[in-house]
């Protein structure tokens, strides 16, 4: 009698560990890589260049992302600032219960950083991101949710509201479109996502970057964009559109 009734608490405490292990944040899925590519259209076009090549490093540590290695580092010219791709800088990801802190380092001593990224969790989902650096106003983002899924970011400079996104999927839980919208301004911005393969995508929900928003909120992957200004008459300029292969997400 005394086996059987051990086999039911062995049981429960076995998936209580399974559990506790899949809800870690920031777990290891297997990511060991991100392609530069896969940021925002904003990041990539101000550094002018689309490098395929470079790719952002992984690392783990007691199955939770520990480190992330790449950036842009800023090099002044003549006429204006250039940026290369380099492995000099990383992240240190720090993780404590439902909190997240990033911390902007470099390899070389003659390279100094002062930026922090403060990440509140609940249930999973990130509920608020924070931003300071140094030479810059405090960023913070909040966001909310509905049917499990992001709905709102709201984007705030020194605590007054500077951006509102609404974020809108289709049926297959692929981002459709968002809309952006400024509490001084009656302008509008719309970005409409279209093409997605039918491959898994390998970025899905990880949003320890805010620079990894779009592309990490859908299922599968996005290979056109396109993006409308409406004034606020409603007169819509023409749309600017970024197209990517399906074979850079093999």
């Amino acid at each position: 009698m005394k086996k059987i009734w051990l086999l039911p608490c062995t049981i429960f405490l076995v998936l209580c560990f399974s559990c506790s292990k899949n809800d870690k944040l920031l777990s290891n899925q297997g990511l060991k890589e991100v392609p530069v590519f896969l940021l925002t259209p904003d990041i990539l076009s101000e550094y002018k260049f689309y490098p395929l090549e470079n790719k952002l490093k992984l690392t783990y540590k007691d199955d939770q992302l520990a480190r992330i290695t790449g950036g842009f580092l800023p090099i002044p010219t003549v006429t204006e600032l250039s940026y290369i791709f380099t492995d000099i800088i990383y992240w240190d990801v720090n993780i404590v219960g439902d909190q997240v802190k990033l911390e902007k380092k470099s390899s070389s001593s003659e390279i100094l950083f002062n930026e922090r990224h403060d990440l509140w969790y609940n249930n999973g989902r990130i509920t608020e991101r924070r931003i300071y650096r140094s030479d810059q106003p405090v960023s913070r983002y909040k966001y909310e949710y509905e049917n499990n899924r992001l709905k709102k970011e709201y984007k705030y400079l020194d605590d007054r509201l500077s951006l509102e996104r609404t974020f809108y999927f289709n049926a297959k839980q692929n981002l459709d479109s968002i809309l952006y919208e400024y509490p001084y301004s009656a302008d509008k911005v719309v970005e409409i996502f279209m093409d997605y393969d039918q491959k898994p995508n390998k970025l899905k929900n990880l949003l320890v970057f805010e620079d990894f928003i779009p592309r990490a909120l859908s299922t599968n992957n996005y290979l056109k964009m396109s993006r409308l200004y409406i004034d606020d008459a409603g007169v819509r300029s023409p749309s600017v559109e970024r197209k990517w292969d399906a074979q850079l997400f093999n």
